[in-house]
């Protein structure tokens, strides 16, 4: 007879801004679990995909039905355990006390966000929180890195504006700014730097330290804030970088409404201070942390002119030497970092796509390990 196992370990896997609950993760959330399986960690795991979600008007508001989606989760699995462990009591079989449901979030792009912020509300709770850690998958938890809005940006913008019909035209010059604009744009530098975190329910990597270190020697940040109109064009770009070809003369009738409501979604990226203080607060949980960023390396001859070096789509520059190791990165092939964001999923353009999946479980067991001692 089988031990029984240690915990019950939910994995829940969340998309981000105009993602979808299968397109985004494709065949990973099975993946992980095969890898479990084979690895007998004597862990009762599950993967669930968070169903897709609209990703515009109040962030806070998405955030809370995701938490309260995960004590739903939660709570069924709970009594599930319960009750089999009950008939195993009435047959004789009783095979100890009913193991804990843990939960880890794993969050794709804005996902991670969410993730995150859930985490801090159900730690704010009476009850104690289920979640022991939260990976992250290309999160810009501390912005989006100011070289996606350059010509690349701009191409991608152009061409969705391009597809459009109707009267308004974004592809003419009323609305579309020049190339050159989307190099001036980048998040404020303003703000608190990183509080410090004791690391030791995980282990420091030293290469990932290194390899964040040259990634933020590469990453200039330009100069200049942010105003609505930029936030505008961010969201141009990340339509077109989601693969949401939306035909935009369909939604010509909601008028700015619709356009507003996804700039308030992603407007907590341009929040500096918003975006430092999560991390802090996160690091301060008694739960496990990390997030795999895309990494994209892309020649000086390329059409976009953009210097050789490694391109990422996250903002690293505002990482600290406190934080860098809880960032890793994760070579991708594509034609530009939305790309690579796009497709980090797909073992045909993420490189590091297997050897994610396995770190990815090593680092699940580690967090379930340190849930299990605090509990002993």
């Amino acid at each position: 007879m089988l031990p029984p196992p240690k915990a019950t370990l939910l994995l829940l896997f969340v998309h981000g801004f105009k993602g979808h609950d299968h397109h985004t993760f494709l065949d990973f959330p099975t993946r992980i679990m095969t890898i479990f399986t084979n690895a007998k960690a004597n862990l009762d795991v599950e993967s669930i995909v968070y169903p897709q979600y609209d990703t515009r008007g109040d962030f806070n508001a998405a955030v809370k039905a995701f938490a309260e989606w995960t004590q739903e989760q939660v709570k069924s699995r709970q009594e599930f355990n319960e009750k089999v462990y009950k008939k195993l009591e009435e047959d004789g079989q009783s095979s100890g006390s009913v193991p804990p449901v843990y939960v880890c979030f794993l969050g794709h792009s804005m996902g991670g966000l969410v993730a995150a912020d859930a985490a801090l509300y159900l730690d704010k709770l009476p009850q104690k929180s289920p979640v022991v850690g939260i990976l992250a998958f290309d999160t810009p938890y501390y912005g989006l890195n100011h070289s996606i809005f350059t010509q690349a940006a701009y191409e991608r913008a152009a061409g969705l504006a391009q597809k459009a019909s109707g009267v308004y035209s974004l592809a003419s010059a009323a609305y579309l700014p020049a190339a050159a604009a989307w190099s001036s744009l980048a998040v404020s530098k303003t703000g608190t730097t990183a509080t410090g975190y004791d690391s030791s329910t995980q282990s420091r990597d030293q290469s990932s330290s290194a390899a964040v270190k040259t990634e933020k020697k590469e990453q200039k940040p330009a100069s200049g804030g942010w105003g609505w109109g930029s936030i505008a064009l961010g969201i141009g770009a990340a339509v077109a970088a989601t693969g949401a070809a939306v035909v935009l003369n369909k939604h010509m009738n909601d008028g700015m409404q619709y356009v507003t409501s996804h700039i308030q979604f992603v407007g907590i990226l341009w929040n500096s201070l918003q975006l430092k203080q999560r991390v802090d607060d996160i690091l301060r949980l008694p739960i496990g942390f990390h997030c795999f960023y895309t990494r994209v390396r892309i020649p000086a001859s390329s059409a976009n002119n953009w210097k050789s070096g490694s391109r990422t789509f996250i903002e690293l520059t505002s990482i600290s030497d406190v934080t860098e190791s809880f960032f890793s990165a994760r070579n991708c092939s594509g034609q530009d970092e939305i790309e690579a964001h796009m497709e980090m999923f797909n073992p045909a353009k993420n490189f590091d796509y297997y050897p994610m999946g396995d770190e990815t479980v090593k680092r699940v067991r580690v967090m379930v390990d340190e849930a299990l001692k605090r509990e002993s």
